[in-house]
């Protein structure tokens, strides 16, 4: 990809861009989130967005208010939480709290967000409160490059292949064991298996991108359970190279803002038993992948 700057966005915005990686990533200088963007800041933004599917801002200290104006700029609706907690008085932040009394966070796993839904969420505005020094770092990949990085009889393979994206099946044994039955069981009624293809076409950018992940993606329909289980650990493997990577590290006020339509990530929890508090805005999509 290249790492070119959108034409005129010095000229036009202030807005000065530092690329972190080849693959994807860039931190994003001269902007204030904190007050309202301005219309050429705000395309900028989108264009930055779409180029680099994940962007780094330090110093933001955010308002709960400001920070859904920030992430309203980018679609017309927020996610609905799904099992993450809510912020107080705020039902579009969730809340993502860790500290010595709780267990592993599932965002440890690698996953794009909300696959286990008909629609996942289109980008995510994660800010952090409370973060430990020097630890607990975020890594996303860019999943148009891992499909790119595959040799052209794979792809076409993969093509013509649907994935059952299943949170009971990939997380259940784990409530079953702590909860028991009962709430298994509401677990499987309030979260039916979806389908999603297995390399999805980005609705804007129009670049082909993988859509597993080892947290929600169950099986490959149509293939035995051994076939299934033999691409999919090859797609884990290969997608989560470090050719394909960026890792932040995260600072008090910082905000990771990415294209949940390209990318994957995973949490990393080095950071136990200190105190980690975050607050994300998620945006839905209009469309089914496809």
């Amino acid at each position: 990809m290249s790492n070119a700057q959108p034409a005129n966005a010095s000229a036009i915005s202030g807005i000065v861009v530092k690329p972190m990686t080849n693959a994807l990533g860039a931190e994003v200088l001269n902007v204030d989130l904190t007050r309202e963007l301005d219309h050429d800041a705000v395309r900028v933004l989108k264009e930055l967005f779409l180029q680099y599917k994940v962007l780094f801002f330090r110093d933001q200290d955010l308002t709960p208010e400001q920070h859904i104006a920030f992430a309203m700029h980018f679609g017309d609706e927020v996610q609905k939480p799904g099992f993450v907690p809510l912020l107080d008085g705020y039902p579009q932040i969730r809340r993502q709290e860790m500290n010595e009394y709780s267990s592993a966070s599932s965002d440890i796993n690698w996953h794009t967000d909300d696959t286990f839904l008909e629609v996942p969420s289109k980008c995510s505005v994660l800010h952090a409160l409370e973060v430990p020094n020097g630890k607990g770092d975020t890594v996303w990949v860019n999943m148009a490059a891992a499909y790119e990085g595959l040799s052209k009889p794979m792809q076409e393979f993969l093509l013509g292949l649907t994935a059952i994206h299943d949170l009971v099946e990939t997380m259940g044994p784990g409530v079953l064991k702590q909860y028991g039955p009962d709430r298994w069981q509401k677990f499987r009624e309030s979260t039916p298996s979806v389908e999603h293809p297995i390399v999805r076409t980005h609705p804007e950018t129009k670049e082909k991108c993988l859509l597993v992940n080892p947290l929600m993606t169950f099986r490959i329909k149509g293939l035995s359970d051994p076939e299934s289980k033999a691409i999919l650990d090859m797609l884990y493997e290969h997608m989560t190279k470090e050719e394909y990577m960026v890792r932040f590290r995260w600072e008090k006020h910082s905000v990771a803002f990415w294209d949940n339509r390209c990318t994957a990530h995973r949490g990393i929890n080095d950071f136990f038993p200190a105190h980690r508090l975050m607050h994300r805005v998620a945006i839905a999509d209009t469309k089914r992948p496809v």
